[in-house]
């Protein structure tokens, strides 16, 4: 079951980084047409604004997924490290307790959002806005699977690379 997780975790990695990275276009194409309509034409439109804000929006929650897959969230790495084994398996634990706490609650929360906002739209783009609050229990979704996928293999990484160092 494991492997099938981590294959699954590869291939959405994947398919995150293809999302994120995509949306990073779409964010620049839409204020640099933002910006050239204002500032050449001076002719804005405001479908450009909405949707450069709502790209952020799903950028920003898929790159909190993806910060947690590659372990570059903000921690305490270098006071974690200098802990003796046990006091450093735990905050590890704990650490991934916290984690999956937070992407429990961006399911749960995320949902109520979506939930809230059925039937309202966009003013600009007429977008249903329950389409931009789905980012954050996807996120949520996707930090589940990310840690499942990781379950066991860094802390153990992390010893073998320790012991190879001493």
């Amino acid at each position: 079951m494991l492997q099938f997780v981590r294959r699954l975790n590869r291939r959405m990695v994947a398919l995150e980084k293809a999302v994120a990275g995509s949306l990073v276009l779409a964010v620049f194409a839409a204020v640099l047409l933002q910006v050239t309509m204002r500032y050449l034409f001076e002719q804005p439109n405001p479908w450009s604004e909405e949707l450069s804000r709502f790209c952020f929006i799903w950028l920003s929650m898929i790159g909190a997924s993806l910060a947690l897959e590659s372990q570059s969230h903000f921690a305490f790495d270098l006071a974690v490290t200098k802990l003796p084994r046990r006091p450093r398996i735990w905050a590890h634990r704990c650490g991934t307790g916290i984690a999956t706490a937070v992407a429990f609650g961006l399911i749960i929360l995320g949902f109520g959002l979506v939930h809230l906002a059925h039937g309202q739209r966009s003013a600009a783009l007429g977008l249903p806005f329950a389409w931009v609050y789905a980012s954050v229990p996807v996120a949520g979704i996707l930090m589940l699977l990310h840690l499942a996928a990781g379950l066991g293999g860094t802390l153990a990484e992390q010893e073998r690379q320790e012991e190879k160092s001493h």
